[in-house]
């Protein structure tokens, strides 16, 4: 018998499994890849939705008042919720002129938040 002839099937079971985990191995890392893609460039829109949001409150005429609110946009052919808190800073050397403004902006008809950008606005004492 001619023991040089070729692989014994155990060998090749041994290789099969050894590329299959192979395999799976590449593929969860682009499973995981992909998703941290999609969070990276729904957190990126979410952030210019937020600053367009905070352009629009700082052009107004007026400061805007104190109170909660909610808008819904459409950036780069999705639809999105921002909600405003705005809040008046209290501090006795400026009086009222200055307003803590935070929005949250998150897909429609999602829950989770994608970007929360704070800012502080005011205007100048008349």
């Amino acid at each position: 018998m001619n023991a040089d002839r070729g692989f014994t099937l155990i060998e090749v079971m041994i290789a099969l499994v050894i590329f299959g985990l192979t395999a799976a191995t590449i593929a969860l890392a682009n499973v995981q890849a992909l998703t941290s893609a999609r969070q990276i460039e729904e957190q990126t829109q979410a952030r210019w939705v937020n600053q367009n949001e905070l352009a629009r409150i700082r052009l107004e005429d007026a400061l805007p008042n104190a109170g909660e609110s909610t808008r819904e946009v459409t950036f780069n052919e999705r639809n999105w919720e921002v909600d405003i808190v705005i809040r008046n800073v209290e501090m006795d050397v400026i009086g009222g002129f200055l307003r803590h403004v935070e929005l949250h902006a998150r897909p429609d008809g999602e829950e989770q938040v994608a970007d929360v950008l704070r800012a502080v606005i005011g205007e100048a004492p008349q």
